[in-house]
């Protein structure tokens, strides 16, 4: 869908461009910036009018971010009444991952927006713990003020080499997803061997 945005002219590119972000949003394979970069080459192209794609991919956006946040809210909740999922996640655990959700809100969504494999999930996650609607809005209205900007720079600028681009965006995001597993993995170890050390205390 990327190449066909490319090659068009007019109201389609902003309908593509849409579109794309949308589909991104609730599940297609479609890294946001991608689309972001792709409206950048198009504008310094002269195929499309700079402010009109910001205004078109933001509220896109948006839009995408916040269904994924009431499905969450939505839906998230119940998985914690089922028996397997309380013991794992009681709901003492549930209310201290809002409480850092909200306290790191700005952060997280500011990450996850650009880390594919993280975005879904991150934002289904705050709405199913009921973070509150409100502080949501605010983190992503911010995040996306800072990566909607920042993308299609990188893609008016860069608009010859937009292809080698994408490539580095790739590689970078994998070795960004790496990173997160890893430091998630020794967090973990940390804690478990925190808690075998409270319990030998007791």
């Amino acid at each position: 869908m990327l190449d066909w945005i490319l090659a068009q002219e007019g109201l389609f590119i902003y309908v593509g461009l849409f579109l794309s972000l949308l589909g991104g949003a609730v599940g297609l394979p479609i890294p946001e910036d991608l689309p972001l970069i792709i409206g950048g080459v198009l504008a310094n192209q002269g195929n499309a009018e700079l402010h009109l794609i910001f205004i078109v991919c933001y509220t896109a956006i948006i839009i995408g971010d916040v269904l994924i946040f009431f499905i969450g809210r939505k839906f998230g909740p119940a998985l914690f009444t089922k028996e397997w999922v309380k013991k794992r996640m009681p709901p003492s655990r549930v209310r201290k991952m809002r409480f850092n959700l909200e306290k790191r809100s700005l952060l997280m969504i500011f990450l996850a927006r650009h880390l594919f494999y993280l975005r879904t999930i991150t934002f289904l996650t705050c709405g199913a713990v009921k973070m509150r609607v409100e502080r949501f809005l605010l983190a992503d209205a911010c995040a996306a003020l800072v990566s909607v900007p920042l993308m299609l720079t990188l893609g008016y600028f860069a608009a010859e080499h937009y292809e080698s681009m994408f490539s580095v965006f790739r590689k970078v995001e994998y070795v960004i997803l790496v990173g997160i597993i890893i430091a998630v993995y020794i967090y973990w170890k940390k804690k478990k061997a925190r808690e075998a050390l409270d319990r030998e205390a007791e």
